[in-house]
């Protein structure tokens, strides 16, 4: 062993840049940015708040009647005793049709972009289930056997949102 011991002399002195403690330093120094840059690129409150939802989607709530066709309630919230009577086809479109067991719900937009849609009528299986929206444009299309009974006053709600940050 002796012999071996100062045969590679030069490397008993290693930089300090090989310094384990200095590797040690830039790994938890990455991490730590690594983690800030994971928060600031998203805004982590809208994961738990569901009031901020607002700072990405723009919700627009419509409800219907299915007989009365004429005049469709709108609202920027949730709430049907907020909603302001509008004439169908002001600006949306809504056109319902039953026949048997299957409707046919169509729904136009014609000032707003329509990203994401939902339909109180549709009988989803379970909650993450997703409507199978047809959409060609600003216009979108249902066609299911699944129906629910009205609710909110014998009214059909459709809340329609627009991605802000594209």
């Amino acid at each position: 062993m002796t012999l071996l011991k100062n045969v590679f002399s030069e490397y008993k002195f290693a930089p300090a840049l090989f310094n384990s403690r200095f590797f040690g330093r830039i790994i938890k120094l990455n991490l730590l940015v690594v983690f800030f840059l994971s928060f600031t690129g998203c805004n982590p409150v809208a994961l738990v708040n569901p009031e901020s939802y607002g700072d990405k989607w723009d919700n627009t709530y419509i409800w219907f009647k299915p007989g009365d066709m004429n005049t469709i309630f709108i609202s920027d919230s949730g709430d049907p005793n907020t909603a302001e009577p509008i004439p169908n086809d002001s600006e949306f479109l809504i056109e319902w049709s039953k026949k048997d067991e299957v409707y046919d719900l169509k729904i136009t937009s014609y000032y707003q972009q329509i990203d994401f849609a939902w339909f109180t009528g549709y009988d989803a299986e379970n909650p993450s289930e997703e409507i199978p929206w047809v959409q060609n444009g600003n216009t979108i299309e249902l066609q299911s056997t699944k129906l629910l009974e009205p609710t909110d006053g014998e009214m059909y709600q459709i809340s329609i949102s627009e991605d802000l940050k594209d």
